[in-house]
């Protein structure tokens, strides 16, 4: 039962991945200056077209990996068990499936378990080989490798978890495309707690996952931290390398991805690593799956987890072929800052770091700037129920309220107040 909604889950997937590269063709197409306003207008409405099919889609998506817990609810499975004559090796098989999917639905009284990370941490690899969700590296995959084989040679000779960062940083901002293009950016965080673990704002217990991939709107840049003593690692890192914390816990459902950097990988990163994930699904503003990358200096993990609980591990080698595109499609892009990022391209508006300025009902509001550099609040809604008429009110009530105050507009949100100059 299980396994027929993953192999749907792989499908919705694959035809995400294709909608998205013909999204990229189009985007190509309309860099060429000389395209005409016709031809630019038809390949307009066919990106619009694609973005509305991969909205299904990853909507789709969402309600398959929902679609299980549904059959928990619907399936008498007392009756069948009862039953002795009919306690087959495949109802043995359904009932620790649907026991796999109870408990990686189900959201514990607290997101940290009762165990070291050690035991919690081998506790998880083995239930999830039990029931086949561990895969294991693919030695004859096709496709280009993250590393080459003397780079991975010279990160096998690195000493500690910073230089392993260091080093990797500028290939995997490579594979996930972080640059100024994109707007997505590779966040080093590991001296900035910033996932929290418990109710308390600023407590002591929060959490420092190594680095995260998000929008460059939703991340707050810190100084970098003192590389102390390690006079390899302060040679190591880059001007361009970025440092800091996402902005506001309640953003932590728009992240692309979670990594975390080891030495070796152990059961005990492992047991901390989806630690993190517990925690960032905590609670309803939590994202429903998480994803994360568990590294060291010769291979990588990609984590699946839905409500906080793995659900999927597949391991693969830096050097092995296909693991730069197996990484680089692990990543998470949520659609509505694929909006925020169409809005901007479309108005001729630039998203500006530590953009967020709240979120109200409906909708996230962001700091954006015109080729002025005059600020602007742009409000993003997902285009459900009646957002957008209420999206139109607004405007209206805005409009109404700028007529009769016209030099200054004062845009109120949750957890912000910021104020724009007049810019008409």
């Amino acid at each position: 039962m299980s396994a027929s909604v993953e192999q749907a889950i792989e499908q919705v997937a694959e035809a995400i991945a294709r909608v998205e590269n013909e999204i990229e063709e189009i985007n190509e197409i309309l860099k060429n200056p000389t395209i005409s306003d016709v031809d630019k207008a038809y390949y307009r409405q066919k990106e619009d077209r694609l973005r509305q099919k991969e909205s299904q889609l990853l909507q789709k998506e969402d309600r398959l990996r929902q679609k299980e817990l549904l059959l928990i609810e619907r399936t008498p499975m007392p009756s069948i068990l009862e039953n002795q004559s009919v306690n087959t090796p495949f109802l043995e098989d359904m009932q620790k499936d649907i026991t796999a999917i109870k408990e990686s639905v189900s959201i514990p009284a607290r997101a940290t378990p009762q165990k070291t990370p050690a035991s919690f941490g081998a506790e998880e690899l083995s239930r999830l080989e039990g029931i086949g969700n561990v895969h294991n590296p693919d030695e004859k995959g096709k496709g280009d490798a993250v590393l080459t084989t003397e780079q991975s040679g010279n990160l096998l000779q690195l000493e500690t978890e910073h230089q392993v960062v260091a080093f990797l940083t500028p290939f995997l901002t490579a594979v996930f495309q972080c640059n100024g293009s994109s707007n997505r950016v590779l966040v080093n965080s590991e001296e900035y707690k910033w996932l929290k673990t418990s109710g308390d704002e600023k407590s002591t217990y929060n959490q420092k996952p190594d680095m995260f991939i998000c929008h460059k709107s939703l991340y707050q840049k810190r100084d970098p931290f003192a590389a102390t003593g390690d006079s390899k690692l302060h040679q190591m890192r880059r001007s361009t390398d970025i440092f800091g914390q996402l902005s506001h816990w309640n953003l932590r459902r728009f992240l692309c991805v979670v990594l975390e950097a080891k030495k070796d990988i152990s059961n005990s990163a492992f047991g901390q690593t989806i630690n993190y994930a517990a925690h960032l699904s905590f609670e309803e503003s939590g994202p429903i799956t998480v994803r994360l990358v568990l590294f060291d200096r010769e291979s990588f993990w990609l984590v699946e987890t839905v409500k906080g609980r793995a659900s999927s591990v597949r391991k693969c080698r830096w050097v092995d072929g296909g693991s730069k595109s197996r990484l680089e499609k692990f990543m998470l892009q949520d659609p509505l800052i694929k909006v925020l990022d169409k809005a901007c391209f479309e108005l001729g508006l630039v998203p500006e770091e530590n953009g967020y300025l709240g979120s109200g009902a409906f909708g996230l509001v962001f700091k954006v700037c015109n080729q002025n550099g005059v600020a602007f609040a742009l409000k993003i809604v997902p285009d459900v129920d009646d957002n957008v008429a209420e999206l139109q009110k607004q405007m209206s009530i805005t409009n109404e309220a700028k007529r009769k105050c016209p030099h200054l507009i004062v845009g109120a949100e949750e957890d912000s107040f910021r104020k724009f100059e007049s810019y008409y």
